[in-house]
């Protein structure tokens, strides 16, 4: 059976309940958006120069032997 905590002890684990999760968010979430930062900044670019020569050096009707 469950035990049954007072009122008090209740909205004490709730409070401390959401003080943890604000701890642990304000550690994630710059993690996961510098992340994603630095996947446009580098991803993007390096996409766009590769279809950019894939562009520019594609073969057209020339004749391999």
């Amino acid at each position: 059976m469950m035990k049954e905590y007072p009122m008090v002890v209740r909205i004490l684990a709730v409070i401390g309940f959401f003080l943890v999760a604000s701890l642990i968010l304000s550690i994630v979430v710059p993690v996961i958006s510098s992340l994603i930062g630095l996947f446009f900044r580098i991803a993007i670019p390096l996409a766009i120069a590769y279809f950019l020569v894939n562009w520019l050096t594609k073969r057209r009707d020339r004749r391999t032997y």
